[in-house]
């Protein structure tokens, strides 16, 4: 048995061994047993996954100096979770979090709390990121510093700093006080501006000498595919959510829509931004916009 004043790190491992009784069991008859609800988890895989998001949240709690299961209340899950989506996770990712912490806290004995995260659970889940739609990071240029591979830190610095895609990085070249790239998604030529962002240009064109250096040494393929593991690594590192490098994309389109709306009004800016990053529809920045 579990005391309500056991430890969060017992709480685990008790919690393990109660989830686990349902691997190998029928779910079927379970339900039928608990009105439609089984306490258990019945694969491998969700077992690994909801008891790595409750270890997580353990940890969360430990840094606030919560160490007892009885300290915990539904405001902290609240908390935590609200954390995630300001960093932008999906709907999909807040519904898996709270089906696991649901289950942990069922395990322990905590029904309160996980009659809490029930009840809230549509309101919670409404907050996530609709599938398909791009958010960017909620610090970029903390993710920038954090990459190790110098390479890697210029390409990412390129896509904050232009609204590239990766691919288009290989195609980027600097006209006057320009950035071209040609031929990106859809045959397009994009040509960006920055007369009136000249320190800016100065960034762009000496991370660009690095890419395209590292191009002619090690070929796009080798630098291409070696680069989002990178910015992995440097998320996981600062505690940022992992969306790919496009997020980088994104990053760029909200500051520059909140650069351009106070001198040219919202709507004009979206069409300036539509035509540096092209797109073909405003409804298209918009969702980049977040």
């Amino acid at each position: 048995m579990i005391r309500k004043n056991s430890g969060l790190t017992y709480a685990l491992k008790y919690a393990s061994k109660e989830l686990r009784k349902g691997i190998g069991v029928s779910k079927r008859e379970i339900y039928r047993q608990n009105n439609g609800r089984s306490p258990y988890i019945h694969s491998w895989s969700t077992f690994n996954r909801y008891m790595g998001i409750a270890k997580d949240f353990v940890k969360w709690c430990k840094e606030r100096n919560i160490n007892r299961l009885d300290k915990v209340k539904y405001n902290h899950i609240r908390e935590y979770l609200e954390e995630k989506i300001a960093k932008g996770v999906s709907q999909k990712t807040l519904k898996v979090n709270q089906s696991a912490l649901e289950k942990f806290f069922s395990a322990v004995g905590r029904e309160d709390i996980s009659h809490q995260i029930r009840s809230h659970y549509a309101e919670v889940y409404s907050k996530g990121r609709l599938p398909g739609q791009t958010v960017g990071f909620s610090n970029p240029q903390k993710v920038i510093e954090a990459i190790k591979d110098p390479v890697h830190r210029a390409m990412a610095r390129l896509q904050y700093n232009t609204g590239a895609r990766v691919g288009d990085l290989k195609k980027m070249k600097v006209e006057g006080s320009r950035v071209v790239i040609e031929k990106s998604k859809g045959g397009k030529t994009r040509s960006i501006d920055y007369s009136d962002r000249p320190q800016k240009f100065e960034q762009i064109k000496r991370d660009l000498k690095v890419v395209k250096e590292a191009i002619k040494q090690q070929g796009w393929k080798a630098v291409r595919e070696s680069y989002p593991k990178s910015v992995k690594n440097a998320c996981k590192k600062v505690g940022e959510v992992y969306g790919g490098p496009h997020n980088f994309r994104a990053n760029y389109v909200q500051e520059r829509v909140k650069e351009l709306t106070p001198k040219v009004g919202y709507e004009q800016a979206l069409k300036v931004v539509e035509k540096e990053i092209g797109h073909n529809r405003v409804e298209m920045t918009k969702h980049y916009g977040g």
